[in-house]
């Protein structure tokens, strides 16, 4: 077992899961280049005030989900809008739409949309998504990335990033418009290269540094796939443990449990579409818990 309070990623670990190649991560900007460049979106008519809801983190943020089962698509509400990261159309209101418009679009299905449709239901008003998730990134500085508030030596510092497309997002929404929500799904790419007090240390920054800019805005925190966490990477319970423990640590947060049996297909990192959507509708149910009262 790896000692949970070596600070420091074995060698093995650095070679396996952090930096890619020179080559390989040059090949992965053009394609990025082109997803973006391709991505569109559906034009809508804004409809605010709007309560505006942040999706940050890696993957399972960003949309990964694999469609099993065509007839249980998620449903699109037409309440439910996004604020893209990228796109012809970046700078406009969109209609929210699997896959989201993240800095690059999704690959596939995420919890984000169920979670816009069943807060829109709730409310029975209008919902603004910010999509700013992007796959296997990290704390630790990875591929040119890193969500520490902190790191000033990455290409991108998609805590920036987020505070920027949030700040945008707000704006566009109009002044009546309010961040009621951040939804962080992440922890997967730190395991390996991460000791969990470290990572704890982190995202309690984060966490503060979001709540600085937009106030003590609701943070929920989604589990990792559960049987990832017990096949995979030794150090997955000592993250999985953190997640679980911050709202011990800050008011307002919430640790959702990840559905079992619900990933995709020959792995278990990503949730599958189903997985996803029940993931949102577990998200939304524990935001409910820790919101402030409508009412005052």
């Amino acid at each position: 077992m790896t000692d949970q309070t070596d600070q420091t990623p074995t060698a093995a670990d650095l070679r396996l899961h952090g930096d890619a190649a020179k080559a390989a991560q040059w090949r992965t900007r053009a394609k990025d280049t082109v997803k973006r460049a391709l991505a569109s979106g559906t034009p809508v008519t804004p409809t605010p005030p709007y309560q505006v809801v942040a999706v940050l983190g890696q993957s399972n943020a960003h949309g990964a989900g694999r469609l099993l089962d065509p007839s249980a698509a998620p449903v699109t509400d037409p309440r439910v809008h996004q604020w893209p990261g990228c796109g012809r159309r970046r700078g406009q209101i969109l209609l929210a739409e699997d896959p989201l418009l993240h800095g690059t679009p999704g690959a596939g299905v995420g919890f984000g949309t169920t979670f816009g449709r069943l807060l829109a239901e709730d409310i029975d008003g209008s919902v603004l998504l910010v999509p700013a998730a992007r796959g296997d990134t990290s704390f630790h500085p990875k591929n040119g990335f890193s969500w520490d508030p902190d790191q000033r030596s990455v290409r991108v510092n998609l805590f920036d990033r987020a505070v920027a497309q949030i700040a945008g997002a707000l704006r566009a929404a109009g002044p009546e418009s309010e961040l009621v929500a951040v939804l962080w799904h992440q922890g997967e790419s730190d395991v390996p290269l991460t000791a969990p007090e470290t990572y704890r240390d982190r995202l309690d920054t984060l966490i503060r540094r979001l709540r600085d800019r937009f106030g003590t805005v609701p943070f929920v925190l989604g589990q990792m796939v559960p049987e990832e966490i017990t096949t995979g990477h030794d150090r997955y319970p000592g993250i999985d443990a953190v997640h679980r423990d911050t709202p011990a640590r800050h008011a307002m947060c919430v640790f959702v449990e990840g559905p079992e049996g619900m990933h995709n297909p020959g792995e278990a990192i990503h949730y599958n579409a189903a997985g996803a959507q029940v993931l949102g509708e577990r998200m939304f149910r524990a935001y409910a818990t820790v919101r402030p009262d409508p009412a005052g």
